[in-house]
């Protein structure tokens, strides 16, 4: 495993990078995928309506795709442009504004680095179990999921670096998605879907 460790005087200069150290080691042990294509239950629907709502999308109604040949579709219609995309955008470069403040380059760069590979290592295994349990052939499916669980690692890692973390923030609720074993795959026109 990749080693999330900081130097001790980093730690102790950059309070907030002790939360990142922290939060490395949890990416470490979550159940990555180990519910994917399982019936929305109420906890799930929640805590999807909190990330659509906290990311400025209110009516989106959470809509759960059960078959990875269906949610490999959705993916391939996503629109990068869409004005989910767009503003989970702006909270990433706001974010990357308010811990570039605060933390120098170097150290941040490598906190989000550690964290980055750790979440690679642990979701990869966890998209391999998933897929040879469902039996997904498609060779894309480790790849593309992997990368979505690194993607809202470092938006969460991003998060915990700026402010210290912020329970109420869009990417603090997407990352309770992958935590419930899900993987919310985005939002198009009035549903997010989530496989």
């Amino acid at each position: 495993m990749t080693s999330a460790a900081q130097p001790e005087s980093l730690l102790g200069t950059y309070p907030t990078l002790r939360a990142v150290h922290r939060f490395a080691h949890l990416v470490a042990r979550m159940s990555w995928f180990h519910d994917i294509g399982d019936p929305m239950d109420e906890t799930l629907r929640g805590k999807a309506l909190d990330y659509a709502s906290a990311l400025g999308f209110p009516d989106v109604t959470p809509a759960v795709l059960v078959r990875w040949e269906d949610a490999a579709a959705a993916l391939e219609t996503r629109d990068y442009n869409s004005p989910a995309w767009e503003a989970e955008e702006q909270l990433r470069m706001a974010l990357t504004a308010d811990a570039a403040a605060v933390i120098p380059e170097t150290a941040l760069r490598a906190a989000l680095e550690s964290v980055a590979a750790i979440a690679a290592e642990a979701a990869d295994a966890g998209a391999r179990d998933i897929a040879r349990f469902l039996q997904i052939g498609d060779p894309d499916f480790v790849r593309i999921a992997t990368g979505a669980a690194v993607q809202a690692c470092h938006q969460a890692a991003l998060l915990l670096a700026a402010q210290g973390g912020a329970a109420d923030h869009p990417f603090a609720l997407k990352l309770r998605l992958f935590e419930q074993g899900r993987w919310p795959l985005g939002i198009v026109g009035m549903s997010l879907n989530i496989f």
